[in-house]
């Protein structure tokens, strides 16, 4: 596939998928089957990762600690999830997994994953408290995971496009559709929004930004400190409403995930759309949209008419869970201790600069960071974009009371926002209808998270 000029595999190797092979759900890296090697399963995966991984992450692990590694990389969206699922079910899990505590609720439930707060202290002692530590405490006094970066929903639109077309950037529902109407109709390729429709990934975590601000919550704390389901019915169904107007701009939703995603925007295909921190831009810069690139900036979410959201969308961290039942427990902790440690975090940090933002203000902050070469384009551009996400939205989206809990995780993990979506958009189903199905699925599946709780 090619857009103007710029292939697929160019726009791959910007957004960390490894090339396509990676993205479509090959894996590879490491050792064949050592069962005394400690096993990383991530979706670090650029072609500058996986240099980085061969050349230097591991070698250097290896010397220092004379434990083998065999890492292994996976794709975009589900695919990583998918690869952990089979090897859990083996009874094999691996020693670390790169995701968010979200994607892996279920294992926080069931109390599969190894408490981490002495690896976090040490790098505490040299980084400082990471940001939006709670993120890492689902369980009270327990740390889950070591913190990579965060992702901040938000979202992506094209100034240059505004521009030409003498719009502002939208503050409600309207404004927003409004300008995808605008930009649709204008005379080229470009597309006025990206609405993801696919049973699961990317349309879970954009549901979460229109359902706050909507007004509305997933989760409440009920009475004896219990959380209790809300979703309330006026709130998903105004969202409903603007899911389906907004698909009249978009793509084949169907066919929209991260990936995909950062593909169309790269190629300038894509207007506006619901991304993580500045990552199109630098998919964008890589796959030589650079005109694309420097025309991209964020903002919050808009918000429902006539509502004024606690939330504007939401962020999460990113990080390096080290699983319980693992060959090599300790050996992973002593491997985040290694790869985030002072003398490799801003290598590590610098890596996708743009995909995730560093976890620590002090490495934001650090020469060695802001002298790296990607933030001296054009005076600065992108150094810009992530001061600005974490300055101005991160305040915004941020929302340390909000319930979560291993209950909540575990929940989150079966992607039922995803579902509603696609029974919405694909299947084309009655709103209401859909809404009825998605209660009794949430209402079923939280009972049945409550009663495997093993944490």
């Amino acid at each position: 596939m090619s857009f103007d000029g710029i292939t697929r595999r160019e726009t791959l190797g910007g957004i960390g998928a490894g090339g396509a092979s990676v993205l479509a759900g090959c894996f590879g890296g490491g050792s064949d089957d050592d069962d005394d090697a400690l096993h990383i399963l991530t979706d670090l995966s650029s072609d500058e990762w996986q240099e980085y991984w061969d050349n230097e992450l591991i070698p250097g692990y290896e010397e220092e600690y004379g434990l083998p590694v065999d890492h292994e990389y996976t794709g975009l969206d589900e695919v990583g999830r998918q690869r952990l699922a089979t090897l859990m079910q083996a009874q094999d899990p691996p020693g670390i997994f790169h995701a968010s505590l979200p994607e892996i609720g279920d294992l926080v439930n069931q109390g599969q994953l190894a408490e981490v707060g002495d690896v976090l202290a040490d790098l505490e002692d040299e980084w400082g408290e990471p940001v939006f530590r709670y993120l890492l405490e689902p369980v009270d006094g327990q740390i889950l995971s070591i913190p990579h970066g965060p992702y901040i929903g938000c979202l992506q639109y094209r100034e240059d496009l505004y521009d030409e077309l003498g719009l502002e950037v939208p503050e409600t529902w309207d404004d927003l559709l409004e300008n995808a109407r605008a930009i649709d109709e204008m005379d080229n390729e470009v597309r006025g929004f990206g609405l993801p429709a696919g049973p699961a990934g990317k349309p879970d975590a954009d549901f979460s930004c229109w359902l706050a601000n909507a007004g509305g919550d997933r989760f409440e704390w009920g009475d004896d400190d219990e959380v209790e389901l809300v979703y309330e019915e006026d709130d998903v169904l105004a969202v409903f409403d603007l899911l389906q107007e907004l698909a009249q701009y978009s793509p084949d939703p169907t066919s929209l995930d991260y990936g995909t995603t950062i593909e169309y925007w790269a190629s300038g295909r894509i207007g506006q759309c619901i991304m993580l921190n500045a990552w199109v831009c630098s998919a964008a810069y890589a796959a030589g949209a650079e005109e694309v690139a420097l025309n991209t900036k964020q903002e919050v979410v808009p918000r429902r008419d006539g509502v004024d959201p606690d939330g504007r969308g939401f962020v999460v961290m990113t990080g390096a869970a080290v699983l319980e039942g693992a060959t090599h427990t300790e050996g992973a902790k002593d491997f985040n201790r290694y790869m985030y440690g002072p003398e490799r975090h801003i290598e590590v940090s610098l890596m996708e600069p743009m995909r995730f933002l560093p976890p620590y203000e002090s490495i934001l902050e650090h020469e060695e960071y802001r002298s790296a070469d990607i933030f001296q384009v054009d005076d600065g551009y992108f150094l810009e974009r992530n001061e600005y996400l974490l300055e101005e939205i991160a305040p915004q989206v941020s929302d340390p009371e909000s319930p979560t809990t291993p209950e909540t995780l575990g929940l989150l993990s079966f992607d039922i926002d995803s579902q509603m979506t696609n029974r919405l958009i694909a299947e084309e189903e009655d709103p209401e209808d859909v809404y009825e199905w998605g209660m009794n699925e949430l209402e079923q599946r939280f009972d049945d998270v409550k009663a495997n709780s093993n944490y």
